[in-house]
């Protein structure tokens, strides 16, 4: 008899498609590829839509993958993340300014959207502002300055004349004193471009690593579970938080994340391995089942478990996921000298 390892349905008739132990949006491993067929339809819809979405666009390590060449078929925007010129000599009055995002279908940055800056005086920074959120601005003369003439440092920056008019009419609707101090000239890296008329220009991504983006990563390594331990294994009482966590947004696990290498200090100038590729382990540690997971050579996720569990020897188990090549196992070793 069937049973899906995250919800316990039964009914065959919910047995229709596959879940992908790592989430296709990430690529597919030869003849090889880790699939489970113990994920009923519901809950593997459910994934795709609530879980594999978010990873795959608002992550950095969704963002990622563009750079890999494993762009997106549709053109939508990461929601939860936030896109930034880096501040440099280079990009001049314009660092810090708000893009419009990447571009999902080819990975390419989009340009600055319009967008509205304010000094805080109080740390002297800048505050920046896209149309939307500039209903969320509360003018405080302690944090912003007097409404004095030349109290107060503004600016509005706009791709075209019609955003920059919008700026300004949403500034008046909500109440927002604003007169233009300085009209910013040509961006210093706009001057160096190609033969083409193109430059590169550096970015920075802000995000959140919400509870939402964990349920993700732990749905990945409970699905490695699932694989190679056994349906029989994880069906135990002891793997109902992680299930409970993952299908239906329960308690939260104990990890952390680090920026530590995951194959225990063996990535050296000398062992380097490629960072295009997921790292999954599984493993007793601290008399806990520990569940570490990395894509990219980036974040390392870690997450306990199981408390007061142990797994045999022969079920402590890491494998590499590249992808178009067959999924290698991992195995423990010393830290080479």
């Amino acid at each position: 008899m069937m049973t899906c390892v995250y919800c316990r349905i039964t009914d065959k008739g919910f047995f229709k498609g596959r879940e992908h132990v790592i989430p296709r949006s990430f690529g597919t491993f030869g003849p090889k590829t880790p699939t489970l067929h113990c994920v009923c339809d519901k809950c593997n819809d459910y994934f795709k839509k609530d879980l594999d979405q978010a990873l795959a666009r608002d992550t950095l390590e969704g963002i990622t993958r563009y750079k890999k060449g494993l762009f997106s078929r549709q053109r939508q925007f990461p929601k939860n993340l936030v896109f930034t010129l880096e501040e440099r000599v280079d990009t001049g009055d314009y660092g810090g300014a708000i893009l419009g995002g990447y571009d999902p279908t080819t990975g390419k940055l989009l340009p600055p959207v319009a967008q509205f800056w304010i000094r805080n005086i109080q740390v002297n920074e800048w505050e920046r502002y896209t149309l939307d959120q500039i209903k969320y601005i509360k003018i405080i003369d302690e944090k912003y300055g007097p409404n004095t003439p030349g109290s107060r440092e503004m600016r509005i920056l706009a791709p075209t004349k019609d955003d920059y008019d919008l700026v300004t009419s949403e500034l008046k609707k909500f109440g927002i004193p604003y007169k233009e101090k300085e009209i910013l000239g040509l961006p210093p890296f706009l001057k160096n471009t190609d033969s083409k008329g193109k430059v590169e220009i550096q970015g920075r991504i802000h995000g959140v690593i919400d509870k939402n983006k964990k349920r993700a990563f732990v749905k990945i390594i409970f699905n490695f579970a699932t694989y190679y331990l056994g349906e029989e294994e994880v069906s135990k009482p002891q793997w109902d938080k992680v299930r409970d966590f993952v299908r239906n947004n329960g308690e939260i696990l104990s990890g952390r994340i680090t920026q530590e290498p995951f194959w225990n200090g063996q990535e050296t100038d000398k062992m380097c391995f490629t960072d295009n590729s997921y790292n999954i382990r599984i493993e007793n540690k601290n008399a806990n089942v520990l569940g570490t997971i990395q894509f990219y050579n980036l974040l390392t996720y870690e997450f306990i478990l199981i408390e007061n569990y142990s797994l045999t020897l022969e079920q402590e188990v890491a494998y590499r996921f590249t992808p178009g090549e067959e999924p290698y196992v991992g195995i423990k070793m010393s830290k080479p000298e």
